[in-house]
């Protein structure tokens, strides 16, 4: 079947239609000759009348092609008898067939687009996970540098208390001494005390009496 997408034909509706368009046709031109005839004082037409229906016959014969009757092609058509082809019908059949080639192309350009975007994609999003895990990595390291300072600090800490305490045992060690030297020369007031010089690595001397 031909369609009137793919040419541009004569469209008629049936062989009825087409005869009557050659008898309207070959009745004016026979006219038209019969007249030319009476004006030019011919008598014997006989051979012009043979002559004028075969050209008639002639043309319809040569836009038969270029005819399409019920929407089939003219030497591809059925019978009279179809349903009369529907103009609208068949524009909106090529409507459709229209979408859906401009649906194919778009599926296509889907096909080659879209699996370069999810690779992409997932290329992207791979080099993000090996970022994170540098610097997940880099925060770990960061996270025992920093354990290991608190430890050395503790460390240092509980020296500095260690020390710190010993120093004040050892303070309150001599403050007893003092004030058993006081209540001593209290005691004694003929006792003399001698103090130790600062070289000396001893924090006291005892009192020795006159």
């Amino acid at each position: 079947m031909a369609s009137s997408k793919e040419d541009f034909r004569v469209s008629i509706e049936s062989m009825n239609d087409w005869s009557h368009v050659k008898a309207n046709y070959a009745q004016a031109t026979r006219a038209d000759f019969e007249r030319e005839l009476a004006a030019a004082g011919l008598s014997n037409t006989n051979a012009l009348s043979q002559h004028l229906d075969h050209f008639i016959d002639q043309t319809f014969r040569l836009a038969q092609p270029n005819l399409r009757v019920n929407g089939q092609s003219f030497d591809e058509r059925g019978e009279d008898d179809i349903e009369p082809f529907d103009e609208t019908l068949d524009r909106h059949v090529w409507s459709l067939h229209d979408q859906r080639l401009g649906l194919h192309k778009t599926i296509a350009a889907i096909r080659r687009a879209e699996p370069l975007k999810i690779e992409k994609a997932m290329l992207n999003s791979l080099e993000q996970d090996h970022e994170l895990d540098a610097m997940e990595s880099a925060l770990e390291d960061i996270q025992e540098d920093f354990n290991m300072e608190v430890d050395d600090i503790h460390g240092t800490f509980e020296e500095g208390l260690q020390k710190t305490s010993a120093l004040a045992k050892e303070l309150s060690q001599v403050c007893v001494f003092l004030q058993f030297l006081f209540l001593l020369l209290n005691s004694h007031p003929s006792c003399s005390l001698y103090l130790p010089r600062p070289n000396v690595p001893s924090h006291s001397q005892y009192l020795l009496p006159h």
